[in-house]
């Protein structure tokens, strides 16, 4: 075996990034292992430049690295090379929490950190080593998925070696990653990041990353990009590791990730500054505060108006992500978002909409509720909606989303730019605009099948109730059963229906009413209970179980059931959230549950 090969799949589209693609570490890191053990190895990054596909065919082994959003190219890839005959072995978070799929494509799956796994995986191939003692592989045997133990996390992290940089094919080192440590101890929800390097910190040497920087070399006008998940973790460590780069004369422009507490430790943000930090991202998320505890991100508002505040006072930029689609957003969340980014000055923001990843928490608990619209994974990249929000439909997720990215990116915020001499952010706002009109335009058919969907879902049980009305030529009355809500309940249901310009008929024989609907919401004290309203809803199906259909329509929010009774009355999405709004607003502002709402139809 002599030439070991490593590919990191496209990503499916364009995003604000696109124009300066950094490699991730990983395939170099590995890349690098086996070269120092002799092995030709060459890591081609499909972001970056077209692969030589046809020296690719000398491969003795092909591995592929992927994220979740990559994942079919990388499938795409892994089938080319297995159908060559050429071993093939995925790795990286998404083949880590699904190795079954990703044995569909390929020989072998290397889970979790891969130092280790991939060199004795290497060594079964050249000389047999038996592949049940590789700890943290995956493969088939005789049309069998076996799944070996886990293999623990590399402890020290000084025994990787410093990541070689000329293995990347047509490379132009516009941004260099380096890593200074692995782990993360928050539990955010929607990160899979503890599932994959654990919840433990591991630090590499404050010597070892000086030496690493040095190595790497930064050439003027190249950007480093500390790939941390949190460079400032250990406060100490971080200002230890920036005195040495100003005690070194090391002279460089960089950016890491951080979280709002940096703002907490002035002598912190002024080290950082000395040192050459140019900007900071930090993941705000949510300016919802529902939002930020369901998250469990262990900060509040007022936690991000002081990071802001306190962090342009010396003078370092900042990119704001902000995660929307939780079970507490709404639209106005959405737009509240972006008004708050634009007030507070951020100088480039990420709206990304809430994806499920495979291996996080929120994956898990939407599939379990079913409300999860597909598995197209080229489409799980924060840029469209994959899921069924309670508060929106995911239609209005996706495009509020990324409308709320377009009026950011605004031409007032490029004219604030110019007005500044700020050059770079300049062009960052007029490619972020014109990214955002493209994935606007890009996803115009992705759009429309979201909103087909969200009908298709309740057709099949109300074809019945739409052709039943469609031949009759009188004016739809709607019959509201109000004896199993309560007053609060009964104001809003009628508001909403009346804001729909509908008439209605109250606790009316359905005898009487040929033409109607009858609609009672299911709400969650009675799901909970409540032997009278229960009972008065068998009652009231077992008296019209001859004269009309009754049709059981659950949702997940009172939202949802507002958007079930509208469908059934009115097909305009934009006619329906107004009443719900409206209603709302008659009740107080909150919502109350209502998960399921039976319809009867007269027949």
């Amino acid at each position: 075996m002599k030439n070991i090969y490593f590919i990191e799949a496209k990503s499916p589209g364009a995003n604000i990034f696109s124009k300066m693609p950094m490699p991730r570490l990983g395939s170099i890191l590995l890349g690098t292992i086996l070269k120092e053990r002799g092995y030709n190895t060459k890591v081609y990054i499909e972001d970056i430049a077209t692969p030589d596909w046809k020296a690719l065919e000398d491969a003795d082994l092909v591995c592929i690295s992927n994220i979740t959003s990559t994942a079919p190219r990388a499938f795409q890839i892994a089938e080319k090379f297995k159908n060559l005959r050429i071993p093939v072995a995925l790795g990286g978070p998404h083949s880590t929490f699904l190795p079954e799929e990703s044995l569909q494509y390929a020989d072998y799956v290397v889970r979790g950190e891969g130092e280790e796994t991939l060199v004795e995986l290497v060594q079964h191939l050249e000389s047999g080593k038996p592949l049940n003692a590789i700890k943290g592989l995956s493969y088939n045997n005789a049309g069998s998925i076996v799944h070996n133990p886990d293999r623990g996390l590399l402890e020290n992290l000084n025994d990787a070696p410093m990541p070689d940089f000329s293995i990347v094919y047509n490379w132009d080192k516009k941004v260099i990653p380096i890593a200074t440590s692995r782990g993360c101890p928050f539990a955010c929800r929607f990160c899979s990041v503890i599932q994959m390097f654990g919840r433990k910190y591991r630090y590499k040497t404050i010597d070892r990353i000086i030496e690493e920087i040095k190595v790497a070399n930064p050439p003027k006008g190249t950007h480093v990009f500390f790939i941390d998940d949190n460079f400032a973790a250990n406060k100490k460590r971080t200002k230890d590791l920036l005195r040495a780069m100003i005690a070194n004369n090391i002279k460089m422009e960089w950016s890491a990730q951080v979280r709002t507490d940096i703002a907490k430790d002035p002598e912190l943000l002024k080290l950082m500054k000395s040192a050459g930090c140019f900007s900071v991202y930090i993941g705000f998320e949510s300016i919802n505060p529902k939002t930020l505890a369901l998250f469990n991100k262990g900060q509040g508002v007022e936690d991000i108006d002081n990071s802001i505040r306190l962090i342009k006072e010396h003078s370092i930029n900042i990119h704001g992500m902000f995660v929307l689609g939780s079970d507490t957003d709404d639209i106005q969340t959405i737009r509240n978002t972006q008004k708050y980014a634009r007030k507070l000055e951020i100088d480039s923001i990420q709206f990304m909409m809430l994806t499920p990843l495979p291996g996080t928490p929120v994956f898990e608990e939407l599939k379990e509720q079913g409300r999860l619209l597909h598995t197209d994974w080229s489409k799980y990249d924060a840029h469209h909606a994959v899921f069924e929000p309670k508060l929106m439909t995911a239609a209005e997720l996706h495009v509020e989303t990324l409308k709320a990215m377009a009026r950011f990116y605004s031409w007032s915020s490029i004219l604030r730019h110019l007005l500044e001499r700020d050059i770079f952010y300049s062009f960052v706002s007029i490619y972020g605009k014109r990214a955002t009109r493209k994935s606007l335009s890009d996803t115009k058919g992705y759009l429309d099948t979201l909103k087909k969907n969200m009908t298709a879902r309740f057709d099949a049980k109300t074809d019945m109730v739409r052709q039943y009305f469609a031949q009759k030529k009188e004016r739809l009355n709607v019959v509201l059963n109000t004896s199993a809500l309560e007053n609060t309940e009964s104001r809003f249901f009628l508001t909403f229906l009346r804001k729909l310009d509908k008439d209605l008929v109250i606790n009316e024989d359905l005898n009487i009413h040929k033409n109607t609907v009858a609609i009672t919401p299911l709400v969650e004290h009675l799901k909970n209970g409540h032997e009278k309203g229960m009972q008065q809803l068998s009652d009231l199906c077992e008296k019209y179980k001859e004269s009309v259909k009754v049709i059981n329509l659950e949702s997940i929010s009172l939202y949802k059931t507002c958007i079930n009774i509208g469908l059934l009355l009115d097909k305009r999405y934009k006619n329906i959230r107004k009443a719900y709004e409206h209603a709302l607003k008659s009740i107080g502002g909150s919502e109350f549950e209502c998960n399921q709402v039976l319809v009867m139809v007269a027949q």
